[in-house]
């Protein structure tokens, strides 16, 4: 009798955790789809990667899961308007371009707000906004792309260790840490950043509705600080996340405003 008494207790205490647990991971979606006039909180928080950075030892934050943050807000007839929270240095071409593409496709304003860092694909991802607002300290824009990194050449040289030099195609291992560039590898990979440099400037101008030359002029690869920004007209206004609210409202038709942060669940 007393382990039959034992195991109902021990049925129940498990079936009220389970519960527990699955109320908890619900709760968010749930409060998601029942919010009227909601404000959707997007955070781009690190380096952009196109990875699923997924497992403990993951960093900066998948275009994956940001297009997929704001798929679901564009979705969601109770938002109104977005705001996409950035602190980030920019990252890979591609995610950073993906993201572009799908805050371009949102039927939703859409205000970008630069904390501390929006730097190159970062600003990207803002000029396709609706209204960029940062603060007057923040490092802002940095217009430009880089593939630099370590040779190692010289070292192996002084080592006495050598690169045996296996290729099917010339230019197979242009980049190799081993190998010091000559200079028609250095002027083929130089024209490669330039097409991509190029990309960027008309795409700035375009979404910024501003003049090619000006960007071209802005698009020395250096940062500016939110101030500069302002001046430069690479953003809108200067300001943190209550000017961000006020503006979320305004472009949303948002009597009161409720916000819904969009979070990774651990």
């Amino acid at each position: 009798m007393k382990n039959k008494i034992k195991t109902i207790i021990i049925v129940i205490v498990l079936l009220w955790l389970v519960a527990y647990f699955s109320a908890k991971l619900i709760n968010s979606s749930l409060k998601e789809n029942i919010v009227n006039d909601g404000i959707a909180v997007i955070s781009i928080d690190g380096e952009i990667t196109s990875n699923d950075n997924s497992g403990f030892f993951a960093s900066g934050v998948s275009s994956n899961r940001i297009i997929s943050d704001l798929d679901r807000a564009n979705k969601n007839n109770g938002i109104k308007a977005v705001i996409i929270e950035i602190n980030s240095p920019g990252g890979v071409v591609v995610g950073s371009r993906e993201i572009v593409k799908a805050v371009k496709d949102m039927n939703k304003p859409v205000i970008a707000l630069i904390r501390d860092v929006g730097a190159s694909g970062a600003y990207w991802v803002a000029s396709a906004s609706d209204w960029i607002i940062a603060d007057e300290m923040s490092i802002t824009g940095s217009i430009g792309v880089y593939s630099s990194y370590l040779e190692f050449s010289g070292l192996l040289e002084k080592y006495n260790i050598s690169y045996e030099r296996l290729v099917a195609g010339e230019y197979k291992d242009v980049g190799s840490p081993y190998k010091r560039l000559n200079n028609k590898e250095e002027a083929m990979m130089q024209q490669k950043l330039n097409l991509i440099h190029e990309l960027f400037i008309k795409d700035i101008a375009a979404n910024r509705k501003m003049n090619e030359a000006k960007v071209r002029e802005l698009a020395n690869g250096f940062f500016y600080l939110g101030i500069e920004a302002k001046q430069n007209g690479l953003i809108d206004q200067l300001g943190g996340k209550k000017e961000a609210i006020a503006k979320a409202k305004e472009l949303g038709k948002i009597k009161d405003g409720n916000l819904v942060e969009y979070k990774e669940n651990p």
